[in-house]
């Protein structure tokens, strides 16, 4: 369970951003609590930020931790490119011995009307981050799926030492060295391990989902062309301290799968007049590994016509770094028949039961109209082909009664909460999102969440639904409605809108107003601003008027952090009275945070494995354990880090100031001299830094470790241990990553 204790926990801001939204699902967590929202043409990225202790008192680490915001106040944002040159993937193919294909670029791809003929279309799809360890320090890298049906992987690079961004005074991270590493899709090409097919041609991608996270080396990445085949790759990456700025690493990276994904319907055929659309930009998703001897068996989903399928991915033996894996295969282990429209996903639940002797997971299906729950088990021998049959036979062909009722709302998030160990449910506990939030439809929020016994409030919600009702239940007198309407629909000022929520009763949430120097809209007759707060003052004149809601909000996407203690939300707010633009000036966007309702099991929190950033993240904002080393300002307090510290104790106490010569005595995190002279401590051995250049800064902590090269020359005894305890990615103090 949680901790007692939540008086640390930190409120949750909401911000803005200028961006059109062209698809759902659009905003991911990643492994280390960093947000990426996709819009329009380009990705903006949130990094998180952590109090730093540095040298500094415990008074002055509290300070900075009350004013603690959840993300840095620099957005980080670049565009998505739709068409990279062939020679990017050439390393890949020189790292695996084989011929670079002789394919001379072109704007087309894939067999469908629509790709192969080319397209210049760059809107992002679908993004999604990687497990970590595949990036620099040991970070996820973000896939990014344009239009053009080309699959992106961006990655940090090396830079020229620590970006100069300050913040506050300490240095951030930021995009400078941020790069395409590969592609897969439209003139990108992969090379293929052994008994893989030959034959190479340039795909159309339509949708991929990284694999969890694997214990050792690499992750497996699938995706979907518009053939409906199915293609498995292995990712590896190694990553040096030097090298040219913007490196992006050595990368193995090779098709080890492909299967057809078209399930037991077939396509059908426009013509035939029960065709209906089908398809999913998210069709794809993978369930948690079960380890069962040296091999790992974990079940990948797809969408189809009318059906979900479940297929045995097994990687065979031991993974050797940076080698092919055996990956092997199977034929559908179990399917799903059931009507689904366009855009259906499915999500599972990060966990493997033991149910009646068999290893079970869970998950839900969203059609997208409805939720429909599954477990399927992953110890079971594949059964045979499934039998082709037409969507008759299964009673598909068409929508059940209350599907047809919530199609126009689909489901466009749905995220599956950390399930209570000691309590096992018939289906997992979810919260989902749809599209539209108006007045006059009450579902868009659901949750079969139960109600914790300590909170008293009925049917309570998450902060951001709150805060979504309070938009779409405003409502003002027609008159003053009609004059106060904005492209936002939030009314025409700060104070104008505080008035109207003071006499509509709903409280705070005059939150997602514009400023006065937003866009103005163009009613063709001048905004006076006076004249409306003078009517707006005499509001008891519309008593007897009939009021009318004044604003709508579109839900894109929602995302759980890494230990599932906060949920964000991605919405837009239009008028509901006048038209409002669809363009930059127009359309207002905002991102929501909210705690979730369900504690957070301590059991099952210590099993995910979660990294530093995560686990501060969630003891910050989301009411998790705290993080030994970064939670407090102490050093050393990770496990083992009083073992490391104690190896170099004499080399410590020989330091001496480099100003004065004059003996170094230790201070907590820093030494001084008798003159005053202070030396930052280094977070893992507890040497005095006395020299530039031989230590490196960690983004969580903000204290410094000194390198392992460094460390092999001072102590040159002591090589062996060094090169298994010292880490060159992750800080020896909090075990947070280094910023480069």
């Amino acid at each position: 369970m949680a901790p007692e204790d939540h008086s640390h926990i930190l409120p949750l801001e909401s911000f803005g951003l200028s961006a059109v939204p062209l698809t759902t699902h659009n905003i991911v967590w990643s492994p280390d609590a960093e947000l990426a929202i996709g819009a329009d043409d380009c990705i903006y990225l949130y990094l998180p930020e952590f109090p730093s202790s540095g040298t500094t008192a415990y008074g002055s680490f509290r300070a900075d931790f009350e004013t603690q915001r959840q993300y840095h106040e620099i957005t980080l944002r670049f565009p998505t490119i739709e068409l990279r040159p062939p020679e990017l993937n050439q390393p890949l193919f020189d790292a695996v011995g084989q011929d670079f294909p002789d394919f001379p670029p072109a704007h087309g791809a894939g067999v469908t009307v629509v790709a192969n003929i080319g397209s210049s279309l760059n809107h992002v799809v679908a993004l999604e981050w990687s497990p970590n360890g595949l990036g620099r320090m040991q970070r996820s890298v973000l896939g990014v799926l344009t239009g053009s049906g080309a699959l992106n992987i961006y990655c940090e690079g090396i830079t020229d030492g620590i970006e100069t961004t300050k913040l506050k005074g300490r240095n951030v991270r930021g995009i400078k060295s941020w790069v395409v590493a590969w592609g897969v899709g439209g003139n990108l090409l992969l090379p293929r391990a052994e008994g893989q097919r030959s034959q190479f041609s340039r795909e159309y991608i339509t949708s991929f989902a990284w694999s969890r996270e694997i214990d050792g080396h690499g992750a497996l990445l699938a995706y979907v062309n518009d053939e409906g085949e199915i293609t498995i790759v292995a990712v590896q990456s190694e990553h040096s301290a030097v090298g040219r700025e913007g490196d992006p690493g050595k990368w193995r990276v090779e098709e080890v799968g492909r299967f057809m994904g078209d399930g037991p319907h077939g396509k059908g055929h426009p013509s035939d007049p029960d065709y209906t659309p089908c398809g999913s930009s998210f069709s794809l998703r993978w369930s948690p590994w079960l380890h069962k001897g040296f091999n790992r068996i974990c079940m990948l989903s797809y969408v189809t016509k009318n059906y979900v399928g479940f297929r045995q991915i097994t990687i065979a033996g031991k993974w050797k770094h940076m080698e092919t894996p055996r990956v092997e295969v199977q034929t559908d282990s179990n399917g799903i028949c059931l009507f689904l429209a366009p855009d259906a996903f499915v999500t599972f639940e990060d966990l493997v039961w033991t149910i009646g002797g068999s290893k079970m997971c869970r998950g839900i299906i969203a059609t997208p109209a409805k939720v429909q729950s599954f477990q399927v088990a992953l110890d079971k021998a594949p059964d045979k082909d499934t039998i082709r049959h037409e969507t008759d036979e299964c009673d598909t062909t068409y929508p059940p009664q209350d599907e047809i009722d919530g199609a126009s709302n689909p489901i466009t998030g749905l995220i599956i909460h950390p399930p209570n160990l000691a309590q096992s449910t018939l289906s997992p506990y979810f919260s989902l999102t749809r599209l539209s939030a108006t007045p006059n439809n009450t579902n868009w929020y659901q949750t079969n969440l139960p109600v914790p016994s300590n909170i008293k409030t009925p049917n309570p919600k998450p902060r951001w639904a709150t805060e979504i009702s309070r938009l779409t239940e405003t409502k003002l007198p027609i008159p003053l409605a009609h004059r106060s309407a904005k492209p936002d629909g939030t009314g025409s000022d700060d104070g104008a809108d505080d008035m109207d929520d003071a006499a509509d009763g709903i409280g705070d949430g005059g939150i997602f107003v514009d400023s006065d120097d937003d866009f103005d809209y163009d009613s063709g007759e001048e905004y006076d601003k006076s004249a409306f707060l003078e009517q707006m003052n005499n509001a008891n004149n519309y008593d007897d008027v009939e009021k009318i809601h004044t604003t709508r909000v579109r839900v894109w996407g929602m995302t759980a952090s890494p230990g599932g203690g906060v949920t964000a939300v991605f919405i837009t707010i239009s008028s509901a009275i006048k038209p409002e633009r669809t363009t930059f000036g127009g359309l207002r966007c905002r991102v929501l945070f909210g705690q979730n309702l369900a504690p957070i099991d301590a059991n099952l929190a210590a099993v995910k494995k979660l990294s530093t950033e995560a686990r501060l993240w969630e003891w910050m904002y989301g009411g998790g354990a705290p993080v030994p080393g970064a939670s407090s300002p102490e050093a050393g307090s990770h496990a083992g880090g009083q073992v490391v510290r104690g190896k170099f104790e004499d080399i410590a106490s020989t330091k001496v100031c480099v100003f004065c010569r004059s003996a170094l005595k230790a201070q907590g995190n820093s030494s001084r001299c008798p003159k005053g002279h202070v030396f930052q401590n280094c977070a893992a051995t507890g040497i005095p830094i006395t020299e530039p250049g031989t230590s490196t800064t960690c983004g969580v902590c903000g204290r410094k470790c000194l390198k392992p090269e460094y460390l092999q020359s001072v102590a040159s005894d002591l090589i062996s241990f060094i090169k298994k305890e010292i880490s060159s990615e992750l800080c020896g103090g909090c075990g947070g990553k280094f910023f480069n």
